[in-house]
């Protein structure tokens, strides 16, 4: 049986009656003021049901738009920037609310320490890391820090900007983006459309329901069976599985978005998938500088 609060009621509101706009004043018939679009609050807007459904929908993001931008994007990747392209913006979640709503089921959920590279992947796992090891070294001895308490608060404050670095990645992606898409037909504000829809693609089900997924079915295994599937989430084999998606999305999105013949979308989508892990590393990189001379 379906819950009350989703249940449809039937709409009592008087669409005929003249009101007057309580913000500008401009008279007008139904729901929203055809001068400003303020809303006519009425007794339904005020119930108790229609706040916990707010309330819901904000926690959940069960407003309908989330999900049908999700199933887009995952089924059919580049339509969702195609479509928004074409003007058609109202059924679907803004581009960049939906990359936002990507960071915050991954920074509530971590697995991989994917974009919040720690001082130890930073200084050891990276092609630049000779150049953090003289920079770190050299200020630990010239400040008399203990190593231990640098790298608690390098990796504190790396943490923090993280969250809020995480854009750069959609705007370093769209320099190569755009040099593989060039044409006098694609703007700019195109490339950053559909590195949007990427980077939230990504987010969602490579850094997110994946590694997830997997740490479930590892517990489970070990539980169940006694057997060790760790890995699944080894950088290795999790890596091949990101290429993989990401050629995928690539492939399709050169389809769907830049029109291309189907031969071109794959060259295209084969290297642009590749290219995704050196965008990661730049990002990490100017997170590392950003973390160190900000400290």
């Amino acid at each position: 049986m379906a819950i009350s609060l989703f249940r449809k009621k039937p709409d009592l509101f008087d669409y005929h009656q003249e009101r007057t706009c309580k913000n500008c004043g401009h008279v007008f018939q139904g729901r929203f003021c055809s001068q400003c679009g303020e809303k006519v609050i009425d007794r339904t807007d005020r119930a108790f049901g229609k706040l916990a459904e707010s309330i819901l929908n904000a926690l959940t993001f069960m407003d309908g738009k989330f999900w049908r931008s999700f199933k887009l994007i995952l089924s059919h990747p580049g339509e969702l920037s195609a479509q928004i392209r074409a003007g058609i913006q109202v059924p679907y979640m803004r581009l960049i609310g939906l990359f936002f709503v990507a960071n915050f089921f991954y920074f509530l959920f971590p697995v991989f320490d994917t974009f919040n590279s720690s001082l130890y992947s930073q200084y050891h796992q990276q092609s630049y890391s000779p150049i953090i090891q003289e920079l770190v070294n050299e200020h630990i001895k010239g400040n008399n820090i203990d190593i231990d308490v640098f790298t608690k608060q390098y990796n504190a404050h790396s943490t923090n900007l993280a969250k809020l670095l995480l854009i750069l990645l959609v705007f370093i992606f769209t320099l190569p983006l755009s040099i593989v898409n060039f044409s006098r037909k694609n703007f700019y504000f195109d490339h950053l459309q559909i590195s949007f829809e990427f980077h939230a693609f990504q987010i969602l089900i490579y850094c997110f329901i994946l590694p997830n997924i997997f740490n479930l079915i590892i517990r489970l295994a070990d539980s169940l069976f006694g057997v060790n599937w760790s890995i699944l989430l080894s950088e290795n084999v999790f890596s091949y599985i990101g290429t993989l998606i990401f050629m995928y999305f690539w492939i399709r999105a050169q389809r769907s978005f830049y029109q291309h013949a189907w031969w071109i979308s794959v060259l295209k989508g084969l290297f642009l998938g590749y290219i995704v892990f050196y965008s990661w590393q730049v990002y990490r990189m100017i997170l590392f500088f950003v973390t160190f001379y900000t400290m």
